[in-house]
């Protein structure tokens, strides 16, 4: 019994490592963004004045996007995740 509750502890502990490991890895953007797009840092957009055409997703989870406004007042424009190499 002993033996099954230590190995389950520890399972637990190293699994947690690594989720900890990646959701604090947002320090370096994880790729860049396509040409004509600027390299944004991700955010919750509820709010604001403006639309999102896209995902406002961070797919790849190190907090950054990738934006391209859509029309000149920047009022509307495009999200993806920055995944360019």
């Amino acid at each position: 019994m002993f033996k099954k509750l230590s190995f389950a502890f520890l399972l637990v502990m190293f699994l947690s490592q690594l989720t900890v490991s990646t959701a604090f890895a947002a320090d370096e953007p994880a790729g860049g963004c396509a040409p004509g797009f600027t390299l944004e840092m991700a955010m919750d957009h509820d709010g604001h004045h403006h639309r999102h055409v896209g995902t406002d997703a961070d797919k790849n989870g190190d907090g950054y996007i990738c934006m391209k406004p859509a029309t000149p007042s920047g009022k509307i424009h495009v999200h993806v995740d920055n995944s360019v190499p």
